[in-house]
């Protein structure tokens, strides 16, 4: 394990070696959407989109646990007690998502997520779902122009 203690009394960072290298997800197309309207159960008004990662990515481990499928299974069937599915389901992606440059609403950088699920807790429901998208593999703006 590495070490750093520099001169600003950082904390020890443990050095991975990752078996599957990580995979970089440009943010640019993450927003959150202010002034959405839902009326039973649907979306009537998206609302506005705010870009609030433009510039920013996100680097995630390419493969899912048994333990982040069960999580999205019980996010998606318990509605009543989804606060502690939703929990589970960060904790998951916590061990997934190895990095990013992201910052919060002050534009200060955000904690590291690594095996760090509150921190995943902490951002918007809009935030998570693209996390969750770029986690699951599907199409963002940015592996679109890519291809």
């Amino acid at each position: 394990m590495a070490k750093n203690n520099g001169p600003s009394g950082e904390s020890p960072v443990k050095a991975t070696k990752w078996k599957i290298p990580p995979m970089r997800v440009e943010s640019d197309d993450c927003a959150i959407y202010i002034g959405r309207v839902i009326e039973d159960g649907e979306i009537t008004d998206d609302g506005t989109p705010h870009h609030v990662h433009v510039g920013e990515w996100v680097e995630l481990l390419p493969c899912r646990s048994l333990a982040e499928i069960m999580a999205l299974a019980e996010v998606g069937a318990a509605a009543q007690s989804g606060a502690g599915s939703i929990r589970t389901l960060c904790q998951e992606l916590s061990k997934r998502v190895t990095g990013w440059n992201w910052t919060g609403m002050d534009s200060e950088p955000l904690p590291q997520p690594y095996e760090n699920p509150l921190v995943l807790e902490s951002l918007t429901d809009d935030e998570l779902m693209w996390v969750l998208s770029a986690a699951q593999g599907k199409e963002t703006t940015a592996t679109r122009k890519n291809a």
